[in-house]
Formats: C-alpha cells, sequence, structure tokens
C-alpha cells in the first residue's frame, strides 16, 4: 500500500536527518517504526505525509507518486496524519472538532453525518461530551478525540505519531486498546511510538531506524525474542 525508497530529507539544506530510509506497509497490516530518541522516526513521518520535501528518495500510495505532493492533498487519497503534538481546537465543541476532520465530505451532509455517526460508535464517550469544548476534556479525552478526528474522514492508511506521549500509563492504554480495535477493523496503520513494547505487541512488522538510517526489520515474534537486548543498547547510545 505504501512504500518509502531509499528517502533522504532534513530541516537545513546541508544537514539530514533521514538517510536512504526505505520501508513497506502491507495493506491491512500495522507498521511500527521504533529507534532511540532523535533517531528521525517523527522527521520520517512528516516526510512521508508532505511536510518536509525530500531530498532524494520517493514515496508511493498504492499506484500514486507521493513525493512532491502538498500536505493537503492527503486526506482526499485516504491518508490522515496523527501528529505527536496537540492539535484539537480548545475553544470548539468536541463535535465541532470532528466535523473539521470530514472537511473534504462536508459538501456531502449525508456522508458527513454517516460518519460522525460511525465515529461516535466507536468512542462513545465522545458522544457524551459532543456539546462540551474540547480544551475542557483531559488530556487522554483530547488524544482520543484527535485519533477519532483522524477517522472522520475514512482513511485507508492511519499514520501515528507517538501517540502516548505525555499521557499517564493508564490513559496511553485506553489509546492502545483503540488501536488494537482499529488493527481488529483491518485499517492499515504506519505507526511510531515511544513506547517500545506497546508498538510491538501491536505491529506485524517492524522497522528500527538507528541515526536517521535503517537498522534492522523483522517480524513482531522476532522482535519479541530480543527486545530487551535492544532496549538496553539504545540506552547506551
Amino acid at each position: 500500500m505504501l512504500t518509502v525508497d531509499k528517502l533522504t530529507a532534513g530541516y537545513v539544506a546541508d544537514i539530514d536527518i533521514l538517510h536512504d530510509v526505505s520501508l513497506d506497509v502491507p495493506e491491512g497490516q500495522i507498521v511500527a517504526v521504533i529507534g532511540p530518541n532523535g533517531a528521525g522516526k517523527s522527521t520520517l513521518l512528516r516526510a512521508i505525509c508532505g511536510f518536509l520535501p525530500l531530498k532524494q528518495g520517493d514515496v508511493h500510495y498504492h499506484d500514486q507518486r507521493l513525493t512532491g505532493l502538498p500536505s493537503s492533498h492527503m486526506v482526499n487519497l485516504g491518508i490522515s496524519y496523527l501528529p505527536q503534538e496537540r492539535t484539537v481546537f480548545p475553544a470548539l465543541s468536541v463535535e465541532r472538532n470532528l466535523r473539521l476532520g470530514g472537511w473534504a465530505m462536508r459538501r456531502d451532509k449525508a456522508r458527513l453525518q454517516q460518519a460522525l455517526e460511525r465515529v461516535y460508535g466507536q468512542f462513545p464517550l465522545l458522544f457524551e461530551r459532543r456539546k462540551s469544548k474540547a480544551g475542557d476534556l483531559s488530556g487522554g479525552m483530547q488524544k482520543m478525540l484527535e485519533v477519532a478526528r483522524g477517522l472522520v474522514s475514512e482513511p485507508k492508511l492511519l499514520v501515528v505519531d507517538e501517540p502516548s506521549v505525555g499521557l499517564a500509563p493508564i490513559v496511553a492504554k485506553e489509546i492502545y486498546t483503540i488501536l488494537h480495535q482499529l488493527r481488529e477493523q483491518h485499517l492499515t496503520i504506519l505507526l511510531v511510538d515511544q513506547n517500545v513494547r506497546e508498538a510491538v505487541a501491536l505491529a506485524d512488522h517492524i522497522y528500527v531506524l538507528e541515526l536517521g538510517r535503517n537498522s534492522v526489520d523483522g517480524s513482531r515474534q522476532a522482535f519479541e525474542t530480543n527486545l530487551h537486548a535492544m532496549i538496553r543498547d539504545w540506552l547506551q547510545i
């Protein structure tokens, strides 16, 4: 579904953060990208989704070349990006935030309403708080709102950056439960996460980035066997 081929990118002209990074995200699977802090994981997602220009390499989604396309085109292609940073509009209601997630279908009111009803079915707590201001929600509920808003547009590929960052463990567990449910619905997900154990438990395939380069990749089973040693090595970097 998504193919990244020898991607090189960075924020400054003469300094590259990513060097010849490649990965494949098959349809219906969850692929996780893990690695030590500063490895370039979040930068990779920004580059894939058009928020950072590529210096070299290509990104393909199905048969379409994404390289050079602006980030605003991704939703229309069926790609929804959930950044690490908090992105709710605090002064707007929960429902208004969700409706903004369906901006691309705003002219089809019946379809948008169906999408909202589907999302409310998945997130009943948001339905209960739909008239509340998003800024009045807890941090965990705001993260839940961000995930739900990303689903309103009916994406085929969900790109998720650090879903548990800044959350209490019990709240993070709720977010992972949601991601597990999306996996059961066969939604394709590309995930970056600092919680390596949860990422490995969730993913079908895992890629490791170190110093902006591909290190190793493999199945969940292979990583579960060697996870402790891998984390220990990262702590020594």
